[in-house]
């Protein structure tokens, strides 16, 4: 258990790192490696808001991928023990539960009913054909 937390609380510092050393590179100072918790501190105090031309997708995407995302992490075997979600066949149970979480994003972003949201999804599914198969 200790070894998920770690992954959960390595992730938000590894994107705080890589933001940081951008900037520097760029010859500009830069947020904080903090930045990327304290963003998503401040945006869930926010409320939701939903168009009138959204449906239900739109509102549970976000969850799912959430929960598709925790799912795969509990499938990684943590050193020598195997992982919380282990069984015979699971790298490809993995595999779709990643591209679970990605198509009901694709799906909730076509539900918008908005042509620059099509765009992007179109846009998300062809950058997803390209780098999965890696």
């Amino acid at each position: 258990m200790v070894s998920f937390l770690l992954i959960i609380l390595v992730s938000f510092f590894f994107t705080g790192f890589v933001i940081r050393t951008k900037s520097i590179a760029g010859g500009r100072k830069g947020p904080g490696i903090m930045q990327p918790m304290k963003d998503i501190i401040r945006l869930w105090r926010k409320g939701s808001v939903y168009s009138s031309t959204t449906g239900f997708i739109f509102q549970i995407a976000p969850t799912v991928y959430f929960s598709s995302v925790i799912m795969a992490i509990l499938m990684i075997p943590q050193g020598n023990s195997p992982g919380f979600i282990s069984f015979e066949g699971d790298f490809v149970m993995f595999a779709y539960i990643l591209a679970l979480g990605k198509f009901l994003m694709i799906i909730s972003a076509l539900d918008t009913g908005s042509s620059f949201e099509g765009m992007g999804a179109s846009r998300e599914a062809l950058f997803s054909m390209l780098v999965e198969p890696a």
